[in-house]
């Protein structure tokens, strides 16, 4: 049993560190504030259980007390817990309050340290904490404490002479209050201040201005939480430094429906080119039970998927074996991932198909001589047919392998697809389950989908669309995410 104090980072969920992203998957429970992006939550092993414990504008959905007790209750029954905070644990997160508490009783507990808004709200739009000549050191200060009342740990006066950068965190409501008490303590009013609104995500928002003028400013352009509030000379810096990329698809907003353990990969490639990304899971890898066949018989194995390898290379270890089994076969695989996935257990295969379909294989091999070759084929329930009868054709003794079937994630329903679907423009499926599934959910309202862009990653994919009344207006013609975010930038330009 153990308790892991994780910072999730400002927002964008690829400023996640690798060492959380390592624990989290490793938990069996998820507890998570407020403002932690849905990517990082996907990061959870298939049936974590998750627990939403936030705060946010005064409203306590459980009290610090409580989820002490319910981190201390969870350990206790042998579990191994990601506690997930915005930012840095430690940085006005509590996270040292509930470290000591599991710690006097008993738990072990590690604090895996975050990128706190403090430091990233600044930079996301070009004001540097600290830089020489302008600031040589930086305060990082609650706003939640009232500035009006004269009582109170802060020392107004001093931070009113403070020469260097001060970052007021948790102050949306108290923007002009903050400004004015520094104004009476002495700063002077002409001092730059910038506020930053969901700092490093798509909908970031920034405003510059100075304390004179901060309360008019928060008010007119109507800053909200969370917020970050910069004050110091550093905050002219931004109109240099922080004109914003011209990023290819910018503006777009983009549902992602791959499985959950694909999707925080994808939602991260297309957030950092400017997207703003939504999930919603319309397929789910189930594992299927298969007995491992005898190795030493194949000539040939076959991936057409990424999921198949972790499961089939799962069951040869477990079997007492390991990569050296596959020594002297000749192994083939479907795209760049798939061949990510057996790198992973130190495999290179002979070749990867340049069309990432089962046609690829087959032009792959189509100057082998495969008669009475004995081909092994790991792969999803329901897969296409083409794949095996191909190799039959030349001549191929084919052992298919199912090792997994695609499934209609558990929670999924209308009400909430619909919902996710009002929020976005654009609709990418990567794969036939989906676009069932999507039809499946829909019913007869596939009117729904009518002023969306409908997105597919491949001809096959595309081809399954048109089937369902679901035709696509793009098809990827590298079929990737890669792939996908090019026909897109090319359908704006």
């Amino acid at each position: 049993m153990k308790v892991y104090l994780i910072g999730a980072g400002p927002g964008d969920p690829e400023l996640i560190t690798v060492k959380a992203v390592r624990a989290i998957g490793a938990c069996d429970t998820v507890v998570y504030d407020d403002l932690i992006a849905e990517e990082i939550l996907l990061l959870a092993k298939p049936g974590a259980e998750k627990l939403y414990v936030g705060k946010r504008a005064g409203k306590d959905y459980m009290r610090q007390n409580e989820i002490n007790q319910l981190l201390l209750d969870l350990a206790r029954q042998g579990r191994t817990i990601a506690r997930i905070k915005g930012g840095d644990p430690c940085v006005f997160g509590r996270g040292g309050e509930e470290a000591l508490y599991l710690k006097r009783n008993g738990i072990a507990c590690e604090i895996i340290p975050g990128i706190s808004s403090a430091i990233a709200g600044p930079i996301s739009v070009g004001i540097p904490p600290t830089h020489r000549g302008l600031a040589a050191s930086l305060k990082i200060v609650t706003a939640h404490e009232d500035p009006t009342k004269e009582t109170g740990f802060l020392d107004w006066s001093l931070l009113a002479r403070e020469s260097g950068t001060i970052v007021f965190l948790m102050g949306a409501t108290r923007l002009g209050a903050i400004a004015e008490r520094l104004i009476a303590e002495g700063m002077d009013a002409n001092t730059p201040c910038a506020f930053i609104q969901n700092a490093t995500l798509p909908s970031r928002r920034h405003v510059l201005t100075t304390l004179a003028q901060a309360g008019e400013a928060a008010a007119s352009h109507g800053i909200a939480s969370p917020c970050v509030m910069v004050v110091g000379k550093v905050c002219d810096l931004s109109a240099e430094l922080g004109q914003a990329p011209d990023l290819p698809l910018k503006g777009q907003s983009i549902l992602i429906t791959r499985p959950s353990h694909l999707a925080f990969q994808t939602a991260a490639f297309y957030a950092s080119q400017g997207a703003r990304t939504y999930l919603y899971p319309l397929i789910a890898i189930q594992d299927l039970p298969f007995d491992l066949p005898d190795i030493g018989v194949y000539d040939i194995i076959i991936f057409t998927s990424q999921n198949a390898v972790p499961l089939f290379m799962g069951k040869l270890y477990s079997a007492g074996h390991d990569s050296r089994a596959l020594a002297g076969k000749e192994i083939y695989c479907i795209g760049p991932k798939t061949k990510e996935a057996l790198a992973r257990y130190g495999i290179i295969p002979d070749g990867m198909a340049a069309e990432f379909r089962a046609e690829g294989i087959m032009d792959m091999l189509a100057g082998q001589d495969l008669h009475a070759k004995r081909v092994c084929l790991p792969r999803a329930q329901g897969a296409r047919p083409y794949l095996v009868q191909a190799l039959h054709e030349k001549g191929a003794q084919v052992d298919e392998i199912l090792v997994y079937a695609t499934v209609m994630p558990a929670g999924a329903d209308k009400q909430s697809f619909t919902d996710v679907l009002a929020k976005v423009d654009t609709v990418i499926f990567t794969s036939p389950s989906g676009a069932k599934n999507a039809q499946a959910l829909l019913g007869d309202d596939l009117e729904l989908l009518k002023d969306k862009r409908l997105v597919a990653i491949g001809p096959v994919t595309a081809g399954a669309m048109r089937k369902l009344g679901m035709a696509p207006d793009l098809t990827a013609h590298e079929y990737t995410d890669q792939g996908i975010m090019e026909i897109l930038q090319r359908s704006t330009t």
